[in-house]
């Protein structure tokens, strides 16, 4: 498996003098196997680079390329993309809308004849949107798994296998606790976690021979960033060495990093992957880079399943909203009732158990601090039940301390967020456990 970065900044794309050896094109990356079947992860400025190497092969193409999200620095180059002029291409674009839209729809938006020359439908070539979810699937020989990640818009990681080789691609995700692991336990592994999220987040990552991971900032910075949705180049290091990958392609870079500023980034990761007495080899993604990734020996198990995503299951959705503040419950129903979701409001724990029961949620946002009954002993009478023992419950908080955390998820919780949070995270994160899997 041969992987090539054809772009590497994230937000917006930064020419210049000081990203010349990093690049200044936004987020895109070229996957062949052996085989020489290939895959492309998001389509970013870099896209318009890669597409023009592709035409010069001369033969009818066959493309599939991966979308993470729709936001502009992962789509810039879609329009652009050579390929999708000539009518003997075929072009499958994979994504997740993340907004009440369809996926060619989103990107039919994007090429209305207002912002752009040629609309989409006018495209000669053969171009198809699939819309997914988190799913396992078999693209020709590539075996690929999808898992939702933390940012303000619905957003897909992606792991890709072929033969006994796997790259895991994740860019903008933020940390969900933070700090990954508790602080009560001197030796920790994967069970002293934090918060689930970071959890499953690790296993996704797991054993990778290559991660390409969103690194935006350092921890300093990302202090003052939260909700953003990125990373931390130490967060990167941490789950990458918790997951045992073997490397680590710090990617996203920020546009106004400079080539200088990369270089020190690399070396403090790599200083800290050997403080945490790892064999970890950590480096900046750079345009125009390649890795080679060996794919002998016997291909990794794998199973492959679909979950599919439905539209109208999403908009029709029931949201039970508990808190005791009338500000906040006006609030989540506003942000809510925006995106065509039907809520319903408690005020307190006894209320809120009577209208699960009464009208049954497909999701409810759980404030913990409540007179009479908290949170935390409605969401113990929740679990005790059969019937909503499985029915997502996001606990919404100020009460952000890593023991609260802990507590939650121990108590069954499946998501836990603190308080205060801006509409984009609460619809993404409302988004993800809605068409989730795994609720649990």
């Amino acid at each position: 498996m041969r992987v090539r970065f054809w772009g590497t900044r994230g937000s917006i794309p930064t020419p210049g003098r000081h990203t010349l050896r990093y690049g200044g094109n936004t987020i895109c990356v070229e996957i062949r196997t052996d085989a020489g079947q290939r895959l492309i992860l998001d389509g970013g400025t870099g896209l318009r680079g890669l597409g023009r190497a592709l035409i010069q092969e001369g033969h009818p193409l066959d493309i599939d390329i991966l979308i993470s999200h729709t936001h502009w620095d992962h789509t810039q180059g879609i329009p652009f993309f050579a390929p999708m002029t000539r009518p003997e291409n075929r072009i499958t674009i994979y994504a997740t809308s993340g907004t009440d839209k369809d996926a060619t729809e989103v990107f039919a938006r994007q090429m209305d004849y207002a912002n752009f020359p040629v609309p989409l439908d006018e495209r000669q070539g053969q171009v198809e949107f699939r819309e997914i979810g988190e799913e396992e699937f078999n693209i020709g020989e590539i075996r690929v798994q999808s898992c939702f990640v933390n940012h303000t818009i619905l957003t897909l990681g992606y792991r890709i296998c072929c033969g006994n080789v796997c790259a895991v691609y994740v860019t903008d995700h933020e940390p969900f606790a933070p700090s990954l692991y508790r602080s009560d336990v001197a030796d920790p592994d994967l069970d002293d976690i934090v918060h689930a999220g970071d959890r499953k987040h690790v296993k996704f990552l797991a054993d990778a021979d290559l991660v390409i991971h969103d690194a935006q900032f350092t921890a300093e910075e990302l202090v003052h960033r939260r909700d953003w949705g990125h990373s931390s180049l130490e967060y990167a290091v941490e789950v990458c060495v918790a997951a045992r990958a073997k490397q680590l392609a710090f990617i996203h870079h920020d546009p106004d990093r400079s080539d200088e500023e990369l270089d020190r980034l690399e070396a403090a990761g790599q200083a800290y992957a050997r403080q945490l007495g790892a064999d970890l080899k950590v480096f900046a993604a750079a345009e125009g880079m390649e890795i080679e990734l060996s794919e002998t020996g016997e291909a990794l198990a794998t199973s492959s399943a679909t979950y599919p995503v439905s539209l109208e299951a999403r908009r029709h959705s029931r949201i039970l909203v508990v808190d005791d503040e009338p500000a906040m419950v006006q609030y989540l129903t506003m942000v809510l009732t925006r995106d065509g979701y039907e809520v319903l409001q408690a005020m307190n724990g006894y209320e809120a158990l009577a209208l699960v029961r009464e009208q049954p949620p497909d999701l409810v946002l759980l404030d913990v601090m409540m007179p009479e009954m908290d949170g935390f002993q409605v969401l113990r009478e929740l679990r005790a039940s059969e019937e909503f023992r499985d029915l997502p419950v996001i606990i919404l908080t100020a009460l952000a301390g890593e023991q609260d955390i802990v507590r939650g998820f121990e108590g069954g919780v499946t998501d836990y967020i603190d308080k205060p949070i801006t509409p984009a995270v609460l619809r993404a994160r409302v988004r993800r456990w809605l068409l989730s899997r795994d609720s649990r």
